[in-house]
């Protein structure tokens, strides 16, 4: 099955072409990479087939049954929003249920109110059928070193964004159940070493179809 079919791409940059007539396929199960020199349109290219820009000429089809994941090298977050709010952004009720409990988990009280809250909120993962994917919610989370939930990204780090970013794709791709290509550009910048090897890992076990840019030698051949 073909997840993406691109025909004669085009583009410029001013007066400059970046790529000419490119045509590929990407189907499920592949995992491509982009490699060419800085400032021929690598990123360009991914935001032309996520819909972030269009071609100036060329088409892309995308398949009507495939969902597309982005992580962009310069990730969009709610500036004025928590962390909890931007990773947990999508509103469907099995991750606004997990993203009650997590808060709850993270700030722990000894009031009786508190552990009425926390027992309701157990009760309704149990109703969701939540637990197992909050595990992966948990793990993920740990393994990016995501913490803070309540603090506004916009006093964090750009290291704590790109994290916050990252892990929210990974918790949307997760969460869905459809066939999905997760695009990624540059996903290992602002990662510590284990980060990146747990991200090797986690890639390989989920099996996506995944179109990458990187700079990272040893996670392109990992992955």
């Amino acid at each position: 099955m073909h997840y993406v079919s691109a025909e004669n791409l085009s583009k410029s940059y001013g007066i400059k072409p970046l790529f000419q007539n490119i045509s590929f396929h990407i189907s499920e199960g592949d995992k491509i990479a982009l490699v060419a020199r800085n400032g021929s349109g690598k990123s360009t290219l991914l935001k032309i087939i996520a819909g972030k820009e269009t071609a100036e000429s060329g088409k892309v089809w995308i398949h009507k049954d495939v969902d597309v994941a982005f992580f962009e090298q310069e990730p969009q977050l709610n500036e004025t929003a928590t962390t909890l709010d931007n990773i947990f952004h999508s509103g469907h009720p099995v991750l606004n249920t997990i993203k009650e409990y997590e808060a709850l988990v993270e700030n722990e009280e000894d009031t009786p109110e508190y552990h009425h809250k926390f027992g309701e909120a157990m009760i309704k993962m149990d109703e969701m059928g939540a637990w197992d994917f909050d595990a992966k919610v948990h793990q993920i989370l740990s393994k990016l070193k995501v913490h803070n939930f309540h603090q506004a990204v916009n006093t964090l780090s750009g290291g704590q964004r790109k994290r916050i970013a990252l892990a929210r794709t990974l918790i949307d791709i997760g969460f869905e159940h459809k066939h999905v290509l997760l695009i990624m550009d540059e996903p290992t910048n602002h990662l510590d070493v284990e980060m990146v090897e747990w991200l090797e890992h986690y890639l390989n076990k989920e099996n996506v179809t995944l179109l990458l840019v990187t700079h990272d030698r040893y996670f392109l051949d990992n992955v």
